[in-house]
């Protein structure tokens, strides 16, 4: 169960780094809606979907998770998990689910990132939904 939740929680963390803000201007990760992330590390490969009216989910391990996000400022994305609705334990690892991101990514890139946690992850956006 640490490692399913680990997985989410860094799930969550990549989500925020690849979404951008609903409003009047680009973000830096507008690639992501419409098409498929893929984050591989330690505990396996998790799919992100990021959608641009707020929603998202991620499916790892057979199973599957989404909920909404908002924006806090020009660069923070706030994430809440609604399904499944998480436990107070899993809710407190997840603490308030925001995100500070500054990279610009495209279809077709892969890179790499640092977890909270100190683990490295492998991300690359595909085009459409797989």
């Amino acid at each position: 169960m640490k490692k399913l939740l680990g997985a989410a929680v860094a799930a969550c963390t990549f989500a925020a780094s690849v979404i951008a803000p609903v409003a009047a201007y680009a973000g830096p990760f507008d690639s992501a809606y419409g098409n498929t992330v893929t984050q591989t590390g330690p505990q396996g490969s998790v799919v992100i979907y990021v959608n641009a009216d707020g929603t998202w989910q991620r499916m790892a391990g057979g199973q599957t998770a989404s909920g909404t996000y908002t924006w806090k400022d020009a660069t923070t994305a706030c994430f809440t998990q609604t399904d499944p609705v998480p436990t107070a334990e899993q809710q407190k690892m997840m603490g308030d689910g925001c995100q500070s991101f500054k990279d610009t990514h495209a279809v077709g890139d892969t890179w790499t990132e640092k977890a909270p946690n100190g683990d490295t992850y492998t991300v690359a956006i595909t085009a459409g939904r797989s």
